[in-house]
């Protein structure tokens, strides 16, 4: 009689540990809300967070580190016009990396900055 009950006993837990494996998946990545959205990039919604979070602290208004201000929207397009801000956003070799201390922007951030350049600076 007890070998009776341990098959059904044992499918039953082998269900319902299947049915939980699961519990631990982040919803972000199995139902897309962690995408890189880069339609409509702007410098108010999207590129000024950004910069705000990782440039301005270093080059901001006052006392601006190696005298690169990166404050506002026409600082912040005049160093990407001159190649500097996304080489070393991207930190490919061809400009001193940023932010300095081991950060970095993460792939969206650079898809972003790409698709904000490629969109002609809209603000």
């Amino acid at each position: 009689m007890v070998a009776r009950m341990i098959k059904p006993l044992v499918f039953s837990l082998m269900v319902v540990f299947s049915l939980t494996a699961c519990y631990y998946d982040k919803g972000e990545e199995l139902y897309g809300k962690n995408q890189c959205v880069t339609t409509n990039v702007t410098y108010t919604n999207d590129i000024s967070v950004f910069v705000n979070q990782s440039c301005v602290g270093c080059h901001g208004v006052t006392s601006p580190s190696a005298g690169i201000s990166l404050h506002d929207y026409a600082t912040v397009v005049e160093s990407v016009k001159n190649g500097k801000f996304v080489g070393s956003v991207k930190q490919d070799g061809t400009a001193s990396n940023m932010p300095k201390g081991g950060g970095k922007w993460s792939n969206c951030q650079v898809s972003k900055l790409d698709a904000w350049i490629q969109g002609g600076f809209k603000q």
